[in-house]
This record gives C-alpha cells, structure tokens and sequence, in this order.
C-alpha cells in the first residue's frame, strides 16, 4: 500500500470499547478515526458496572468525576436466599486502601458511551456514523478498509493499523478469519429497565436465589430507574441460536422477578425490556498482522461480576499505547505482548464468570434446593471474613491482574527483589501527603518514570539527582519524570516531598536509605523497576519502547 494512509489507525465500533481505543490513541498523538454502523449511539443501559480499576483509567483521563456524577455507588453486593439477605460481599471489609474506588460504579452504558464521546468530540474526533466495514486488505505497509454507508455509497480508507471493536458479530473477526469458539448458554434470562416498586432501598446491588428463579436488581437512577433480571422459564426464544426472543411484556416480567425475590414488587414505566441469553465464546489470537479485535468482538461471556465491558476498556488501554510506541518508532515486537497479555484475561474471564454464573442460575430442583440450603450457611462466614473479602473484591474490580515478564513490554527484574509491585503488576496508589497521591502523578495516559527516594536528600544532591534522571525524558514528551523524596530539601519543580511513609512502603522502598526507579506504563501497570536509581538500566528499556 503506497498510497499515504487517510489515518494512523482505524477503530471499527464505537461502543465503550472502540470508543476508549480513540479517545486514548488521540491522546498519544495517533491520527485516528472511528466508524460506527449504528446512525444514533445507545439508548439502553446494557453493561451497567464500572469496576474499581475501570475508574483508575477514566481517573487518569480525567473522566472520572464526570462517571461519579452519572452512577450510583455500590459499596456491597447482597445476596438473598428465598427472600432473605444473609450476607456477601462488603466492600469495606476489603481493605482495598491502594484505590481511590473501592465500589462497584453502576452507569448505563449509555452514558458511558455519552461521556466518552463527549472526550472524543473535545479532541476533535467524530464517531463517522452510518458507515460498516465491507472487507478488508493488508500488507506490510497498512490496511485497505472498504467501506460501506447505509446509502450504499462505497469508499476506502486506508491506515496503518486497524482495530475491531465492532462487537459479537465483528466484521473485522470475519475479514482476518479469526477463529472465534464457544457455545451459548441455556440459561434464558428476562431483563428490564424500569421503575420498581418493593419494600427494600435502591442503592443496592442485589442478587436473589429463590429455587428454579434467579432475579438481579441494580440501581440505575435511584427509586427511579433500575435494572431487574430474573430466570426466564418460558423458552421463550423463536430460534435454537435465541437471536429472535419473543416479546415480552412487564407483566411477565413482574412475575418472574417476584418469585425470584419472594416477595411482592410493581414494575412500571419500562424504558427497555427484552429476553436475554448469554452467550461463552473467545477468539484464538488479538492479532492477525495489523488488525486487532478488542472488547466483544474477542471475547463475551455472562453477565455475572460484570465484567464484559471492563475487560473491553482495558483491552484498548492496554493496545493503544503500544500502536502508539510503533507508530512513532518504537519495537514492533510491542504489538505482539498485545494478545500474549490480554488474551489469558479474555479467557479467564469466560471461564470464571461461567462457572459463576452455572452455579447460581444453572441449578434445578434437588440442586437448587441444596444450593438454597447450603449458601446461607456459607454466607455467614465469608460476610465476615476480611482476607475472603479482599481477594473476592481485587478479582471483582480487575485489581489483581500481573502481565508476563520477559516481554519487550515487561522487563524481568535484573536482580531479586520481593518487595513493591513486580514487573506486569498494576501500579497501585499511595498517599504523598494530604490532597495529593500517587495517581496523580500517573496522569494522562503517559509513561512515567518514578524514582523514590526514602533517603533524605540536601539541595545539591535533589539538584544532581533531577539532572541525571532529566535524560530519560529528554526528546521523549509523552513520558513524564517524577521524583518523590522524603524530607527533602531545595524543593522545585518535577520533586514531590512526603513526609507519609505510605508510597515508599506500598513501593517497596522500605529502610531509611533505599532508593527505587520505576518505569509505569499509560495503562498503569509496571513495565521495569529497580531497588536502586539504575539510570542506565531505565534508558535502555525506554530506548526499545517509549
């Protein structure tokens, strides 16, 4: 391909996946565009749950005042057994002090999609809507996307990289000839957003188990609006594959859910209602040359734990970046640590939230009855138990997640050192001092160099010492250089002083004298580090990827 391409990288899809693609690509500086075959974006809630390190990305754009100020906050997930709560998960038992989020933020993904296109647009970028892939080809220079709108009217446009965010039925799966496996789950769900009308509060997240009925209620917009799911029983699909429910009405739906929860609720002013079935199915490889599937195009799964559209959002956060490194120069063999990280998550999320979900909603008669008699029992212990809690809640909010080292996205550490986040872990949060933390040197979606200094240091030797560490950024403005020492002095700029031991202990820097240098990724995760001020160790990994 020869001719100059109309754009760095082209996102198919513009739901929360393909949209987070855009918003972090223009902020690294890549000339992208997004196409969306929809002619209006979403109007239902669909994935409703932002997890903890969800919000840690949006926090790093900052996006995330703009989501806490459209969600409601869900600091518990109860579970109720034929009628009764007996206990489950309490987020404040989790002893998750390294965020800033310990809640699950439940927001219609409309609106999720409302404020990232709102990002898009405050960039210069519109979703180009009405326009759906028709096919694609590629060489060692780019991609030819054939593009179609609804008018039938055909063009190309050509890039260096393409993206597909498009969804279940993905377009540019189909194109690469991805291999894409699963199978669809029998369980059949009833689903609506509407008003409801029951003894108990709204700012809740709630899970009801009542024998052959499963229900779920999530708060939307407090006693106004939420959403309720319950067992569906009817089979009420007009085909094996269940893209054709048949409708259903509020009626149907009121009486599932109040079997579900053993107790009397009015449902009214529905704003969606439908049947659902989920689907389990993953794609064998994220790549095939210069074409990468993202969110539901690579993986979808069940409902529970909402996860979906959390592991879509940190698949764009975790490729962007590295198109980024590529297109200003950087190793191509980036491009490669894309499917080696983010495909073992796919699956592994396929596969636990099936076995969560077969264990609530795939259980009849004796088995139901059992699982009925048996959680209650069980709920008492883990409602209470601390380390259960904060293990359940660092899978929940996709907080124990640690990337492979020996790739040119992670380094292994050169010499052994147990203590701080290792290389492929998320970088977690710590006070500086009051008002200032952490994440807020790890803003902008930018690679940041953080050299930690427990010892403290005179004038002359933070003057030194800023000038040494002034070379790894130099020529380099998408990576940015913090210094953090404890009692400092000859304080100026790019030098953070603490006197709260709370990052040098959550970092590894544990003694008086120790001193630390680390490399953290735009996705927030560790890329290098070293127990030392290796300065020559941290450029060269720079060299090979920022």
């Amino acid at each position: 391909m020869s001719s100059e391409p109309d754009c760095d990288v082209l996102v198919v899809g513009a739901g929360p996946t393909g949209l987070m693609a855009a918003c972090l690509l223009v902020r690294s500086g890549v000339r992208v565009r997004i196409i969306e075959r929809r002619v209006e974006p979403t109007r239902e809630s669909r994935a409703f749950a932002v997890q903890a390190r969800t919000l840690e990305l949006m926090r790093a754009l900052g996006l995330a005042d703009r989501f806490l100020a459209r969600g409601v906050i869900a600091g518990s997930v109860n579970l109720h057994v034929g009628g009764r709560f007996h206990g489950g998960l309490n987020f404040d038992l989790a002893q998750a002090g390294d965020t800033p989020f310990p809640f699950i933020l439940m927001i219609p993904q409309s609106e999720t999609e409302a404020l990232l296109i709102q990002d898009l647009a405050e960039q210069g970028v519109r979703v180009e809507r009405g326009r759906e892939l028709g096919g694609l080809m590629q060489d060692d220079d780019g991609v030819i996307a054939h593009i179609r709108a609804l008018d039938g009217a055909e063009t190309e446009i050509r890039s260096a990289f393409i993206i597909g965010a498009d969804g279940s039925r993905s377009a540019v799966r189909e194109a690469t000839g991805i291999t894409w496996d699963g199978e669809m789950l029998p369980q059949r769900f009833l689903l609506a957003d509407c008003k409801v009308d029951w003894p108990l509060d709204h700012h809740r997240f709630r899970v009801f188990l009542n024998g052959r009925r499963i229900g779920l209620f999530l708060p939307l917009y407090g006693s106004q609006l939420s959403r309720v799911m319950a067992t569906d029983l009817s089979g009420g699909f007009g085909d094996g594959e269940a893209s054709q429910p048949l409708p259903l009405d509020l009626k149907e739906m009121q009486e599932g859910l109040s079997e579900a929860i053993n107790m009397p609720v009015t449902l009214s002013d529905p704003v969606w209602i439908t049947r659902y079935r989920a689907h389990h199915r993953f794609v064998d490889r994220y790549r095939r040359g210069r074409a990468f599937l993202a969110g539901d195009a690579a993986h979808i799964h069940s409902p529970a734990g909402g996860q979906g559209m959390n592991t879509g959002l940190q698949d764009a956060a975790n490729l962007a970046w590295k198109l980024a490194s590529v297109l200003r120069g950087g190793n191509p063999a980036l491009l490669d640590t894309y499917d080696g990280e983010r495909r073992p998550v796919g699956e592994k999320v396929v596969k636990s939230t099936g076995r969560l979900f077969a264990a609530a909603a795939g259980q009849a008669g004796f088995k139901a009855a059992l699982r009925d008699l048996i959680l209650p029992l069980a709920l008492k212990i883990i409602s209470r138990a601390r380390p259960i809690q904060t293990k359940a809640f660092r899978r929940l909010s996709q907080r124990d997640i640690v990337y492979p080292a020996g790739t040119p996205a992670v380094s292994r550490d050169a010499v052994a050192w147990k203590a701080g986040p290792v290389p492929g872990a998320r970088a977690p949060n710590a006070a500086l001092r009051p008002g200032r933390e952490v994440f807020d040197l790890l803003s902008g979606y930018r690679t940041v160099v953080l050299a930690l200094s427990r010892k403290p240091l005179e004038a002359h030797q933070v003057e030194h010492l800023k000038l040494s560490l002034a070379g790894l950024v130099a020529g380099r403005p998408h990576v940015s250089l913090h210094l953090v020492a404890r009692q400092a002095f000859g304080m100026g700029e790019g030098v953070e002083f603490t006197a709260l031991p709370d990052i040098f202990d959550r970092y590894g820097v544990g003694r008086g004298d120790d001193q630390a240098l680390y490399i953290i990724r735009p996705d927030g995760y560790v890329a290098w580090r070293s127990p030392s001020l290796n300065i020559q160790g941290a450029a060269a990994f720079l060299a090979d990827v920022a």
